[in-house]
């Protein structure tokens, strides 16, 4: 695109000269003569750099000046004057100006000032550019968002990361990022250079778990025909990121406490202490302090993950955050999927605000891309959004209430054989699902694997 050029000039003269000696520069040029003229078309050509006469007859371009900034800040204004002087220019450059000629100057001159002006430009883009994706990189881009809630978790990231010793929990529901969060206080941290590995504790064997974080030596169990290294040892120098810890067993956590203490652990079937440096992070969806009660988690394991604690507040309750999420993954599969649609309708914004989002921003990232593969249209409509809008849910809650309470005033009427019928109902629609995959369905009913295979031993 070219560089566009405004020039503000009361002598005709100039403007012609200046004009048609700037357009054979391949610069593309407007010209007016006073100070009105000028605002109208800063509105309409957008100009890149405004060439401001000090003199417009009875105006003065310091006056005329401020209101261009004040219109568009990102407008570089250069003032041409025959009667310079040191004050006139240190007031110019006060009120914004890029520059400051005087009478007679040569085109090269102007030009010159110009090609500055597209290379500061050109810097600026590119710093912009840097800052943006240096910030996707290290928050990622489920962490974008101007809630204050939000705001309190990036906050608490920054300082975080620079105190890289101390252990974090993340809560939040299913689909809020916390994994992200995990990576991003990684990414953010001295330790960044180093490796950062996730263990999910729902989906590892229970049987297998102490190996798989600790190693084992070689002969210590059927099978062991060789030493293997743990994980928190492969990860030494980095993050452990232990994922669904409300889900761990009872006597691994005894013996991830004794290591979050100590900093050592043996292998399976070792005599020797091995240390290692590693920073735990652990993330869950679970009532820890409800676990607790019911013998679930150790309350010395909780007490010592919970030094910190981030709270990712469920997308629902993040208001206009939802649109600019939206906005963001519009823009990551326009590019992927090579489509060029340009935002949303006010429906669809609408129906963005007014839905559940019960998978939270992974389920909005879904959806996202689904509208966008999907998508003709210049922008995504309200048809594109497989979404049932709150209000329509309550409508068919109270239509289907009506039925329900038909059903409860049966004397037959069980309501513990309705809950199970209910419940093996929605365990085989999510198996068909996940393809028979525990740990997808789990995800898929809000269960962790352990409670969804009680379910399983109990109906099936």
């Amino acid at each position: 695109m070219k560089t566009k050029i405004l020039i503000i000039d009361d002598e005709e003269m100039i403007r012609l000269s200046l004009g048609e000696g700037l357009k054979d520069m391949n610069y593309s040029v407007a010209t007016v003569s006073n100070g009105k003229d000028a605002l109208e078309e800063v509105k309409k050509f957008a100009p890149h750099v405004a060439l401001l006469d000090m003199k417009l007859g009875d105006e003065n371009g310091l006056d005329i000046l401020p209101r261009i900034k004040k219109y568009d800040i990102d407008i570089e204004v250069v003032i041409m004057t025959a009667y310079g002087d040191i004050a006139s220019a240190v007031k110019a450059m006060k009120l914004g100006a890029f520059d400051y000629i005087n009478k007679p100057f040569d085109l090269e001159e102007i030009d010159i000032i110009i090609k500055r002006i597209i290379d500061k430009k050109e810097l600026q883009n590119k710093v912009f550019i840097l800052e943006k994706s240096k910030k996707e990189k290290l928050y990622g881009e489920n962490l974008i968002g101007q809630h204050p809630l939000m705001q309190q978790v990036i906050e608490k990231i920054e300082i975080i990361s620079e105190n890289d010793d101390v252990t974090v929990l993340i809560r939040g529901e299913t689909g809020t990022g916390k994994d992200v969060v995990a990576s991003a206080i990684h990414n953010n941290s001295i330790r960044k250079n180093n490796n950062m590995i996730k263990i999910n504790c729902a989906s590892t064997p229970e049987h297998l778990m102490e190996s798989e974080f600790f190693g084992f030596e070689k002969g210590s169990f059927t099978g062991a025909n060789t030493r293997k290294k743990g994980l928190m040892e492969i990860v030494d120098g980095g993050t452990v990121f232990l994922d669904e810890i409300g889900e761990m067993p009872m006597n691994m956590q005894s013996k991830l406490l004794t290591f979050i203490e100590d900093k050592k652990f043996r292998r399976v079937g070792g005599l020797e202490d091995i240390e290692v440096d590693v920073r735990i992070i652990a993330a869950t969806n679970k009532n820890l302090e409800e676990a607790i009660e019911n013998n679930e988690f150790r309350k010395d394991l909780y007490y010592r993950l919970n030094v910190i604690s981030i709270y990712l507040p469920p997308l629902k309750e993040r208001g206009q955050d939802i649109i600019l999420l939206a906005t963001r993954f519009l823009e990551k599969y326009n590019k992927k999927y090579n489509k060029n649609i340009d935002g949303f309708t006010e429906e669809a914004k609408d129906k963005l605000l007014n839905y559940e989002w019960r998978g939270n921003v992974r389920e909005l990232k879904n959806v996202l891309e689904r509208a966008v593969l999907l998508g003709d249209g210049e922008s995504i409509t309200a048809k594109d959004l497989p979404l049932t809008n709150k209000r329509h849910a309550n409508i068919h809650y109270n239509i289907d209430n009506r039925v329900e309470k038909n059903k409860l005033l049966n004397p037959n009427y069980s309501l513990e054989e309705e809950v199970e019928n209910m419940e093996k109902k929605y365990i085989k629609i999510a198996l068909e699902e996940s393809g028979n995959n525990y740990t997808k369905a789990a995800e898929i009913l809000g269960l962790s694997r352990y409670a969804l295979k009680r379910r399983l031993e109990k109906y099936f």
